[in-house]
C-alpha cells in the first residue's frame, strides 16, 4: 500500500520550493558584498549579463554560483566600470560584487548582482604587481634587462604583437619604410595579449624569437600591443611572463599602449614606451642620428685627404720636374747606344765571309725586332702604370687633382730604378765607366751589370 493511500502528509514540488524561497528571503533579506573570481561573464544582446562566480583554494574549487544582472542594472554597473578601467569585467578577474540571494520556483537559485566595485579589482591588480616585483627582486632578476648593453645598431628587430592589432599597424607604417630602404629588417611574431591564455601565448612567441636568435642574432625585441582597457593590464601582470622578459638575452623594448598605468613588463624591460608608435619613432630617430654621424666622419676624412694632397703637391711637382730631365737624358742615351750597336754590326758584316755576312745581316734584323718588341712592351707597361696612377690619384684627391696626376705619372716614367726593374741593365766597366758599345764591352774584358736588385760581374767572350 502506497504512502498516499496510507494518508501520509505530502505537498507539491512548487509548494515545497515556494517554502524554500520564503526561507531564503527571511534568512538573507539584505544584499551582501562578497569576493569571488569571475569564471565567465557574458553580455546578451538585450543588455542583460550572465556570470559565474567561483571560489578556489589550493587550486581546488570550493564554491560556485550563477549570477545575473538585469539590463537596467547592467547598464549602470558597466558604465561605472568603463569609467574606471576603460573596459568591461572579464573572466579570470577577482571582483568585489554586491549580491542578493534569489530563489525562483521556476528557475532555481541564483545571485542577483547589483554592483561591482572596480576599485577593488584595480587594487588587486596593483597588489599582484607589487608581489611580482618583490619576487623578481628577491631572485635577482628584476634589473637583468637593464643591465644588458644597449644595442649599437638596429639592423635586425623581432616584433611580438597581437595579429592585426591597431598598434601593430601604426608600428609597421614606419617599419616598412625602414625595411624597404634596407636600413633595418623586421620579423614579426603573433601572440594574444588578453585573456586567460595571454601569458602562455606571449611566452610561446618569445620562445620562437629565442630559437630564431640562435640562427641569426636579433639586435632588439619589441613587445607591443597598442591601446586597451586598464583592466586588460591584469593579463600582462604575470609572474612567469615577467621572468621570461627579465632573463631574455636580447634587449626588450615595450610599447603596451598605456601612458599612465604600467604593467610589470614595462617595469622589467630594457626600455619602455607609451605606445608602439613611439617605439618605432625612437628606432627611426636613432638610425637617422647614426647615419648623420657616419656622414660627418666621412666628410672629415675627405677634408683631411684634401689638405694632405694640397700639402704634398709642391713637393711632387719638384720631384716630377727633376726626374723628367733625368728620364730624357736616359732615353737619349739608350737610343744612341742602339744606333752605335747597329753601326758596329754593319762594319763587322763587311769584313766577314759571305756566310758570316748573311748571319750578321740577319742579326741586326733580329736585334731590331727584339728591340722593337722590348720598346713596345715597355710602352704598354708605362701606359698601364700611368693609367693606374691616374686612377688612384683621382680617388684620393676627389676627381680634380690633374697636376698631381701628371707629377705622379712623370715620376713613374722617369725613375731609373723603374726602368731597371723592367729588364734593362746599366753596363759599366770595372772602373765604373759606362759601356755604350759592343767594342767597349770587348775591350773591357769584365763588365759590371747593374740591375734593379743588385750588381753582377760578367766576363766578356769575343766571337
Amino acid at each position: 500500500m502506497s504512502s498516499v493511500e496510507a494518508g501520509v502528509d505530502h505537498q507539491t514540488l512548487s509548494g515545497y520550493l515556494a517554502g524554500v524561497e520564503r526561507a531564503i528571503k527571511q534568512a538573507l533579506p539584505e544584499p551582501e558584498w562578497l569576493v569571488a573570481e569571475l569564471s565567465s561573464f557574458t553580455v546578451t544582446g538585450k543588455g542583460a549579463v550572465f556570470l559565474d562566480l567561483l571560489e578556489s583554494a589550493d587550486g581546488r574549487e570550493v564554491a560556485k554560483a550563477k549570477g545575473v544582472m538585469f539590463a537596467n542594472v547592467a547598464r549602470r554597473v558597466l558604465e561605472q566600470w568603463r569609467a574606471s578601467t576603460g573596459g568591461i569585467p572579464e573572466a579570470g578577474m577577482r571582483v568585489l560584487v554586491k549580491v542578493r540571494a534569489d530563489f525562483s520556483v521556476q528557475y532555481g537559485f541564483q545571485l542577483q548582482v547589483t554592483q561591482i566595485d572596480p576599485s577593488y579589482t584595480l587594487g588587486e591588480m596593483q597588489a599582484k604587481l607589487q608581489q611580482i616585483i618583490s619576487t623578481l627582486t628577491a631572485k635577482g632578476w628584476y634589473d637583468m634587462q637593464r643591465s644588458l648593453a644597449s644595442p649599437s645598431g638596429f639592423w635586425k628587430v623581432a616584433v611580438v604583437s597581437p595579429h592585426e592589432a591597431a598598434g601593430l599597424a601604426d608600428f609597421k607604417r614606419d617599419a616598412d619604410i625602414l625595411s624597404e630602404a634596407g636600413v633595418c629588417q623586421f620579423e614579426y611574431f603573433s601572440a594574444t595579449f588578453q585573456g586567460a591564455g595571454c601569458s602562455e601565448s606571449i611566452r610561446g612567441a618569445l620562445l620562437q624569437v629565442h630559437e630564431r636568435n640562435q640562427e641569426a642574432r636579433f639586435d632588439l625585441v619589441c613587445v607591443i600591443r597598442g591601446g586597451g582597457a586598464k583592466a586588460d593590464l591584469a593579463w600582462l601582470n604575470d609572474m612567469q611572463l615577467a621572468a621570461w622578459i627579465c632573463r631574455f638575452p636580447v634587449p626588450v623594448f615595450t610599447g603596451i599602449g598605456h601612458q599612465v598605468d604600467e604593467c610589470v613588463l614595462d617595469l622589467v624591460a630594457h626600455r619602455k614606451f607609451d605606445t608602439p608608435s613611439k617605439v618605432i619613432g625612437y628606432l627611426k630617430s636613432s638610425l637617422q642620428a647614426e647615419a648623420a654621424g657616419l656622414r660627418a666622419r666621412m666628410e672629415q676624412v675627405a677634408s683631411r685627404i684634401s689638405r694632405l694632397a694640397a700639402d704634398q703637391l709642391p713637393l711632387l711637382e719638384r720631384q716630377g720636374s727633376r726626374f723628367g730631365g733625368l728620364s730624357q737624358r736616359f732615353v737619349h742615351g739608350q737610343k744612341a747606344a742602339q744606333e752605335r750597336a747597329w753601326s758596329d754590326f754593319a762594319r763587322l758584316a763587311t769584313l766577314r765571309t759571305s756566310e758570316d755576312t748573311k748571319t750578321l745581316l740577319r742579326a741586326p734584323e733580329a736585334f731590331s725586332r727584339l728591340a722593337g718588341g722590348l720598346c713596345s712592351a715597355q710602352r704598354a707597361k708605362i701606359a698601364l702604370v700611368s693609367s693606374q696612377v691616374a686612377s688612384r690619384a683621382s680617388l684620393v684627391v676627389e676627381r680634380g687633382r690633374v697636376r698631381l696626376d701628371t707629377a705622379c705619372l712623370v715620376y713613374d716614367k722617369t725613375n731609373p730604378l723603374t726602368l731597371l726593374s723592367r729588364g734593362f741593365a746599366l753596363v759599366r766597366g770595372v772602373d765604373g765607366e759606362i759601356i755604350s758599345s759592343a767594342q767597349q764591352a770587348r775591350d773591357a774584358l769584365k763588365l759590371d751589370l747593374a740591375f734593379a736588385d743588385g750588381h753582377v760581374i760578367a766576363a766578356v767572350e769575343s766571337h
